[in-house]
């Protein structure tokens, strides 16, 4: 009898367990009326999309979802993120003001909340430093950058300290995956190894060790991968044709801002080390040959110029995993990867570092 007792009270917990083994999400929004929403998420490795009915401002959202994680609901003409929790939870607020909507009985959101508070002096200074992009110059703009690069650091070492002293949150693994997105291999690798074991079991911490494996064929020391690309006049190029100097391969493209704000700076660097064994590689994503040509011509890049038109699903992108650009790979004589994503005052200080062992060396 006491046997069956015991069998029957684990099979009550187990079926509370797989009774709150998902999320329930109660939305009320005041001033939506009768709309729809499409919440994406994951339900374990499979990413999913779903849209729910909005009836006078309210909805439901169940799915089994068994972990916690970030998830993105599209309100019309808005997204935002919030992180849910396995069991109830409720969202309330406004149409107007979905950016900060209340959202209660998630212990991971909390900390979100929590953390963004703490870092939102850095957020703030930030957006400040990067409406002054391409206003300023000289001193002030050396100033402008350097700052931003002290942020950025700041920003990452405040992260890493965070993941460190909460190695079983949820919050922590997200902020390993966004990390992953623009970060080096060195730098997502040392804020991964700071979580605990089971945690990097889950659906999202496998998803990181995926983008690792990616990431370090762009690491420090990697060889270049071999390719062949086609220059303006059709002709195929190949970096094998470059060995022996010091290149920098440049992904851009011509309908991207920051790309084109950066070749004044690219093309300083490239006249200031042409004739010390230095040369640039620009590697276009553009989509239509005839607007990667006509931003070719109207910025008189004199390095070699190339394009990928399978863009975002061409196999450079795909082998180093890039997922924003301006991105670029700084290759030595022998074809190792020496620095990534250098731009500005980095790239500026990196190559007269450079140039000043290899003139003492």
């Amino acid at each position: 009898m006491k046997n069956l007792l015991s069998l029957i009270t684990i099979a009550l917990i187990c079926c509370t367990s797989n009774l709150f083994a998902q999320v329930r999400l109660n939305g009320d929004i005041k001033a939506i009326g009768n709309s729809s929403l499409i919440i994406q998420y994951y339900e374990g490795s499979v990413k999913k999309d779903t849209t729910l009915k909005i009836t006078n401002g309210k909805f439901i959202w169940a799915a089994p979802v068994t972990e916690s994680q970030k998830i993105t609901i599209i309100f019309p003409g808005r997204a935002i993120y919030i992180f849910v929790d396995p069991g109830e939870m409720s969202i309330k607020g406004t149409r107007d003001s979905v950016d900060h909507l209340l959202v209660s009985g998630s212990k991971t959101n909390d900390e979100a909340v929590a953390y963004a508070q703490k870092i939102k002096p850095l957020v703030e200074e930030d957006k400040l430093l990067s409406a002054q992009y391409g206003k300023v110059s000289g001193d002030e703009e050396l100033k402008r950058e350097e700052r931003s690069i002290a942020i950025a650091n700041q920003k990452r070492a405040m992260a890493n300290n965070y993941v460190s002293s909460h190695r079983e949150s949820a919050f922590s693994l997200n902020l390993v995956t966004e990390s992953c997105r623009l970060g080096s291999y060195e730098s997502v690798l040392k804020m991964y190894d700071l979580l605990d074991t089971k945690i990097k079991s889950t659906p999202e911490g496998k998803r990181i060790a995926e983008r690792l494996a990616v990431l370090k064929h762009s690491a420090i020391g990697e060889k270049v991968k071999d390719f062949t690309l086609n220059d303006q006049d059709g002709k195929p190029v190949t970096i094998a044709a470059f060995k022996g100097k010091y290149v920098l391969i440049d992904f851009w493209a011509s309908w991207c801002y920051p790309c084109r704000e950066e070749i004044p700076n690219l093309i300083r660097n490239y006249n200031a080390y042409k004739d010390q064994n230095f040369t640039i590689l620009s590697i276009s994503l553009d989509e239509h040959q005839d607007k990667w040509l006509n931003a070719v011509a109207a910025h008189k890049m004199a390095w070699t110029q190339l394009i990928d038109l399978k863009a975002w699903e061409g196999e450079l992108v795909t082998h180093y995993g890039i997922k924003g650009i301006p991105s670029t790979l700084l290759i030595d004589p022998n074809g190792n990867i020496i620095a990534k994503d250098l731009r500005g005052i980095a790239l500026s200080n990196k190559l007269k570092e450079l140039f000043k062992k290899s003139s003492n060396g």
